[in-house]
Formats: C-alpha cells, structure tokens, sequence
C-alpha cells in the first residue's frame, strides 16, 4: 500500500506544470524629463532598477533592439523631489497576429513594429531607493505578474525538431 500511495505521488509530481523554463526578458530605457538622455540622478534611479529587476530570479534584462517588452523610466528633473513616469511596452509578435487573423507579411512587419502601452504609472518617493523599490514592485506585481500566468512557449528550435 505504501509503495501504491509512493507510486501516485511521484507521477503526480511529475505530471504537474512544467515552471517557465524561459526568463522573461525585459529591455530598461531611463531618460531625464525634458532631455534625451539620463542625468545622474536618473542614472542612479535606472541603476536601482535595473538592481532590482536582476534580483528577481525569473527576469534577463537584455538589450532593447528588437526587445518584446520595453520598461521606460522617465525622471523627474525638479532638484530634491522623486518622482518617476513608467511605461511598460510590448510588440506584437507573428504568432500573434497570425491568432489575431493578420496573414499578409507587410502588414504583419508594420504591426511588429509598434510598441504597444502594457501598463502606465507615476511614482515618487523619498528617496530614490524608495522610488526604485515602488517601481520594481510595481512592474514584478503588474506586468510581470500577467506574463508569469501566460503559458511558457516552446524554443523555436525545439518546435521545429519534433
């Protein structure tokens, strides 16, 4: 009886959902109000973030070109207030479209091209830790959390093999 109840559980383990293989993979883009690049304050508010967002286990920041999702900072530039503008984007993808009913491949090549808004938020804090912190939340508990409950797709590589 053991051995039966033993046997049950090891094929209940087994068969259970698979965890994402894959890492979420995320581009960061922080730039100053008003100006094209970063001054240091919002250099040091992208690298609290980026800190925080390579703290969790399931995320690989990876370079924006071509990048699915996009995570925009924009700070403030008022001397002594934090504050923080986030957008979080995504691309359309071909599998998409092509679920979406969208076949013709100029069209597909437009629409992969577009960033579309996932989430949009205003922050301020403290300190800038602190409008980090929130901002990693935010993101781990919003954007990230609608991805994570997505079912992890298949290497392209792995898909064509069987």
């Amino acid at each position: 009886m053991r051995f039966v109840t033993a046997v049950m559980i090891v094929a209940c383990v087994s068969t259970a959902a698979p965890a994402r293989a894959q890492k979420i993979q995320l581009s960061l883009i922080a730039r100053s109000e008003g100006r094209p690049d970063r001054d240091a304050t919002a250099s040091a508010l992208y690298d609290e973030v980026r800190k925080g967002l390579e703290a969790l286990t399931d995320v690989e920041l990876v370079p924006s070109d071509g990048s699915r999702r996009i995570v925009w900072i924009i700070g403030g530039a008022t001397a002594g207030q934090y504050a923080a503008s986030l957008m979080v984007t995504e691309r359309y993808d071909r599998e998409t479209l092509m679920v979406l009913g969208i076949e013709d491949d100029d069209m597909a090549h437009r629409m992969m091209a577009l960033q579309i808004v996932a989430d949009h938020q205003i922050f301020t804090g403290k300190s800038l830790q602190d409008l980090a912190k929130r901002i990693v939340t935010a993101i781990d508990t919003g954007a990230l959390a609608r991805v994570r409950k997505l079912p992890p797709r298949e290497n392209q590589e792995l898909r064509i093999k069987n």
